[in-house]
This record gives structure tokens, C-alpha cells and sequence, in this order.
């Protein structure tokens, strides 16, 4: 009983939805009707051949270029969803499915039909996505828009409160795609536009709200100031919008009387009806002469589903083993194998990862903006060399030295000196604990695991994108050095390999930790690589405060003490590593501040991978060769 009483609230809702908007679109119309029989129809004929043709002239260019912002907010959206349509494409099928949607009313049908027979190979489901996605960031644009100009320039047109709480809902939206970039109602995901598109999306909408409104302004006889009239007019429009009748007619009418008394009837009218011809009838003529043009039939392709797998090949022969992190972080192959590099999505950035797996960086850099262009992001390139930096600089990028590369090179850890008092006496530690050390063949997945659970339960969300996180799949691929006790493990480290380094990645121990032992691990790791003849990555440390300045300085020192780094850096220079500087670049200071932080924020997030289950130990052992 309570199911079926669930239901039927929910069709009564449904109904209700679809039901009030006819029918105050209805009464308005009435309203509207009932005005205009008390109309003198040769006063209305009168005025509206008053309107000048300078007048008719400014209408129309202020029309012109209104359509041409909603076509660039049409190219927006396709570019957050990622259709692959062109901008040129986006553009006109935008402004021809609104300008035919805004006169016909029920715009999200039409514009969708509308979008459709302009955009068939994209299919029925996605060009609503379009449309859908279209409509609900307009309305929020709108919203801020008149919010602003009801609160600057017509403070007594809306209430404060209300102005202040459409903008404050609206400086919610930023932080939630900086801080909460995908929403999930049930099954459904809802992924945030990038900062880069609401911009964009604001600012096209201001651009198309405000022609339109001149478009008005222009056929008015003795109109206000503009300053005054266009709190007027977002507020009419959006009574229209609302309504969802027919290009608005009867609340959008109705609001212009009540808001602008000053103006005689007649003369209001005609503006209005002059503004109609010309915002609403010219362009859904011509948008109907290019939607109902023949055309040649196109089939939507059928879609091939390509493995975004970088080859084996490129990650053997890249400078640095860490690029083995593209098995796990989805990274994809941007340029060619000639000269190409790995790049990830955030939700801010298309972020280039490391030195090019071969080539240089500068050829890339074009290809990185635009790839970042088409997606409404920041291109950004992130741990890069010294010599890739200064790549990005030539091009006009900015760069900031984030990290250092601690690197040992094959036969440099003798363990004699001073410089490795603090490593022997750990070592011995180690020793004394009964800690034995060995290198993995046959991988004890459920023990790894087992130890990956307990780091996580002391230490939180371990980090991802530029580092791995534990996954049988991934391990597997990597050389993996196990700390045992009484043959009970107690502690692990797993390296990427390739043909010119061995590289430091996952570090995973349980809450009961002899001293030393992790420092044991890595000693293991570095006497193997002086076997293989490679150079062994310790990973990145912290960048070491430079003639940065003081404010530079106290802020490095806050994020190496908050994130661990401090501890870290210890760890890690027990070893007596060189320290390579890496290096983060964007187009200017901004995109490069904002970079930073939107990639903090994605390396903490939770793996959006589901727990893979363990089969049977004799399944998921892996045998090195």
C-alpha cells in the first residue's frame, strides 16, 4: 500500500509539473488579451510605424549578436560533454534550434528535434543531453545575471534578500566543481562544467541577456536610461521563460506593464510587437530555411570502442619509470610515438604528466592547448624536467619548481661517511627486529592487501594520479620487495621498472613497524637496481625553498608540513640522493595557481575504480622471469 501511495504521489507531482506552467501560461495570455482590447488599434498601428529605421537597424544588430553568443554557448556545452562536434557545427545548430524552440514555446522538445535533424550522427539521447544541459545552465545564468542587475543598477526592483541568495546559491557552483567536480543522485552522475566553462557560460549569457534587451531598448519610442531597463527586462524574460508559452507572449507582456507604467500603452505594445518580428519571427524564418534544407542523409558511426591502453613498448623506452602509472591512472597518448606524452584529466585541467615519453615538450604544447581547448579546460604540463621547463618557457608558459626528483645512481649507496650515519644506524635497527628482506617472485596478493588496508586505516586516502594505488592488476606489473617477521609480512615497497630506471612508487607497511625497516626495503631495492645497471628514483620530495621570497617560502613550508613532506624528505635523504627540480608549467600565473590546486585536490580523491575481489592465492601469484 505504502509503494502504491508512493507512485501516485510521485504521478500527481509529475503532473503537476507540466500542468502549472500551462496554466498560468494560460491565465497570462487572458490577462494579456483583455489588456489589448483596450487598446486603440490605430494608436498601436500608429506607433508602430513611428519606429525609425535607425531604430529597426539597431534592433537587428543587437539581435545579431545575441544569436551569435548562444551559438558560442552551444559550442561550450558540446565541449563539456565531449560530443566532437565542431565549433562551427555547435555554433549554428545552436542558434537554429533556439531561435525555432523560443518562437514554437516548449523549448526543450523543439530545440532537441531542432538539434537533432542538424546533429543526426550524434543520435536521440545525446543531442537531449545537449539540449537539457543547454537550458539548465541558461536559467542559472540568467539567474546571476539579473541578480546582478537587479542588485547594482534596480535595488528596489527585487527584494535584496532574494538578489543576494541567487548570488550566493550561484558562488556555490564554482566550489563545488573545484571541491566536487561529479554529482551522483542514484545511478545518475552528474559532472560539473570546468570553472574554464561556467566562465564562459556567464559570460555568453550576459553578452545574449543584454543584446536582447537592447534589441528592445531600440524599438522603445522614449524609453529610460539602458541602466534602468534591463533589470526590467531579465526579470520579463524570465516571467516568459518560466511560463513556457510561445516565445513567452502573455507573462513577458504583462511584466514589461506592470514594471514600466510610465510608458503609454500603445507605445509599449508596439515596441513589443516590432521586437517580436524582429528577435523571434526573422530568426525562425532563417532557422527554418537551414533546419528543413535538404540534406544528405548521415549515419550516425557506429562506435568503435578503442583502448585508451598506452603501449607496453613506449613505457619500456620512456626517461622515467614512473610513467608506469599511466597502467593505472587512465592516462592517454597525446601526439604520436614520435613524439608523444602522457596526459589525464582532471577536472580543471588536461594535465601532461612528467617528460615526453619521447620527443620534446615544445611540439606538444600547441597540440596540450588544444586538446584542453575542446574540453574546457587549462592545459598543464606537471613534474617535468629542467629541460622541458625551460621548453615551456620559450612558448611564453609560466613555471613553478614543485618537487625534486631524488635520485641514486647504481653503486652510489657504499653506506661509508657521514652521509649515511642516519641510514646505517636504521639499517641496524632493522637487524636487530629480525626484519628479512627479499624480492617478490611469487606475489602474496592477499597479504599486500592486507598491509595496503592497515596503511590506509593509519594514514587515509592514499594518493593517486601521479602516484599508484594498490590493485593486484597493477602490482603485478611492478617489482615488489617484501620486509617479513618470522615469515609474517610486515611491510612492502613496489618500484616501476623499464629500460632506464627502477622507480619508487607504492610504500605500504601495518600498524606495528620495527624502526628501519622501510629503510631496509629501499637499501634492498638500490643494491638491486646497481645489479641491473639502472639508477634508482626515490620519487619526488618536496621542492626546497629558493630566492623565492618570503610569502614563496612560508608556503612551501606549510604544504611539505601538512602533507607529510617534512617526514618524507627525511626518509628519503638518509639515502644521499641527488635532487633533480621538476617543474610545473601552464599559460599564465593564474591557470597555473588554479592548476595547483585542482590537481591537490584530485590526487586525494577516492579511486573511482571498484575493489577488485582476490581470487585463490595460486591464481594471482606472479612469477617474475
Amino acid at each position: 500500500m505504502t509503494e502504491v501511495m508512493r507512485v501516485a504521489r510521485k504521478d500527481r507531482t509529475r503532473w503537476l509539473r507540466y500542468v502549472a506552467p500551462l496554466t498560468v501560461g494560460s491565465a497570462c495570455l487572458w490577462l494579456l488579451w483583455n489588456r489589448l482590447r483596450t487598446l486603440d488599434p490605430d494608436a498601436l498601428w500608429q506607433s508602430f510605424l513611428a519606429v525609425s529605421p535607425a531604430q529597426w537597424a539597431l534592433a537587428l544588430v543587437a539581435t545579431a549578436v545575441s544569436f551569435w553568443s548562444l551559438g558560442r554557448y552551444d559550442a561550450v556545452i558540446h565541449r563539456h560533454l565531449r560530443t566532437g562536434i565542431s565549433a562551427r557545427d555547435a555554433q549554428l545548430s545552436g542558434m537554429s534550434s533556439i531561435a525555432l524552440a523560443q518562437l514554437l514555446g516548449l523549448g526543450v522538445v523543439t530545440g532537441t528535434l531542432a538539434r537533432w535533424r542538424l546533429l543526426p550522427q550524434l543520435g536521440p539521447l545525446r543531442v537531449t543531453q545537449v539540449t537539457a544541459a543547454v537550458s539548465a545552465s541558461f536559467l542559472i545564468a540568467w539567474a546571476l545575471v539579473t541578480a546582478l542587475a537587479c542588485l547594482l543598477l534596480a535595488p528596489r526592483l527585487l527584494p535584496e534578500w532574494l538578489a543576494l541568495l541567487g548570488l550566493v546559491f550561484f558562488l556555490t557552483l564554482p566550489a563545488a566543481s573545484l571541491f566536487a567536480p561529479e554529482l551522483r543522485f542514484a545511478r545518475l552522475r552528474l559532472r560539473l562544467p570546468s570553472l574554464k566553462a561556467m566562465g564562459a557560460i556567464t559570460f555568453f549569457a550576459a553578452i545574449d541577456t543584454c543584446a536582447a534587451g537592447l534589441a528592445l531598448y531600440a524599438l522603445l519610442p522614449e524609453p529610460p536610461g539602458f541602466a534602468a531597463f534591463l533589470p526590467v527586462f531579465l526579470l520579463a524574460l524570465g516571467a516568459g521563460l518560466f511560463a513556457g508559452t510561445p516565445g513567452g507572449v502573455g507573462p513577458f507582456e504583462l511584466s514589461l506593464l506592470a514594471l514600466l507604467p510610465a510608458l503609454p500603452e500603445s507605445d509599449l505594445f508596439a515596441a513589443v510587437l516590432a521586437f517580436r518580428l524582429v528577435y523571434y519571427l526573422l530568426p525562425a524564418a532563417l532557422a527554418t530555411l537551414h533546419i528543413f534544407r535538404p540534406r544528405p542523409v548521415v549515419e550516425a558511426p557506429p562506435r568503435r570502442r578503442t583502448s585508451r591502453r598506452i603501449p607496453d613498448l613506449l613505457l619500456d623506452h620512456a626517461p622515467r619509470a614512473e610513467c608506469g602509472v599511466a597502467r593505472q591512472n587512465g592516462a592517454r597518448l597525446l601526439g604520436c610515438a614520435a613524439s608523444g606524452a602522457l596526459c589525464i584529466d582532471t577536472p580543471q585541467t588536461l594535465t601532461l604528466l612528467f617528460d615526453p615519453l619521447s620527443g620534446s615538450l615544445g611540439p606538444l604544447l600547441p597540440r596540450l592547448s588544444a586538446a584542453a581547448r575542446s574540453s574546457n579546460r587549462i592545459p598543464v604540463v606537471y613534474k617535468c624536467s629542467a629541460r622541458q621547463a625551460l621548453a615551456a618557457r620559450k612558448a611564453g608558459w609560466q613555471i613553478l619548481h614543485v618537487a625534486d626528483d631524488a635520485v641514486i645512481d647504481p653503486g652510489a649507496l657504499t653506506l661509508d661517511g657521514a652521509a649515511f650515519r642516519q641510514l646505517r644506524r636504521k639499517l641496524r635497527n632493522a637487524e636487530k627486529a629480525g626484519v628479512t628482506i627479499s624480492c617478490e617472485t611469487k606475489l602474496p596478493l592477499a597479504d599486500l592487501a592486507r598491509l595496503d588496508a592497515e596503511w590506509k586505516a593509519l594514514h587515509g586516502v592514499a594518493r593517486g594520479l601521479s602516484t599508484g594505488r594498490f590493485a593486484p592488476s597493477y602490482v603485478a606489473r611492478q617489482r615488489v620487495f617484501g620486509a617479513r617477521i618470522d615469515g609474517d609480512p610486515v611491510a612492502y615497497i613496489t618500484l616501476h621498472e623499464n629500460q632506464n630506471q627502477l622507480c619508487l612508487d607504492l610504500m605500504r607497511h601495518g600498524a606495528d613497524l620495527p624502526d628501519g625497516t622501510m629503510h631496509a626495503l629501499v637499501t634492498a631495492a638500490a643494491r638491486e637496481a646497481a645489479r641491473l645497471g639502472l639508477p634508482l628514483s626515490l620519487a619526488a620530495i618536496p621542492a626546497r625553498p629558493g630566492n623565492e621570497g618570503r610569502m614563496m617560502t612560508w608556503a612551501r613550508a606549510q604544504v611539505a608540513a601538512r602533507t607529510g613532506g617534512m617526514g618524507l624528505t627525511r626518509f628519503k635523504d638518509s639515502f644521499a640522493p641527488r635532487h633533480q627540480p621538476l617543474y610545473m608549467a601552464a599559460p599564465g600565473r593564474g591557470a597555473l595557481a588554479l592548476a595547483a590546486a585542482d590537481l591537490a585536490l584530485a590526487m586525494r580523491r577516492p579511486a573511482r575504480t571498484r575493489a577488485q575481489p582476490l581470487p585463490t592465492e595460486s591464481a594471482l601469484a606472479y612469477e617474475r622471469s
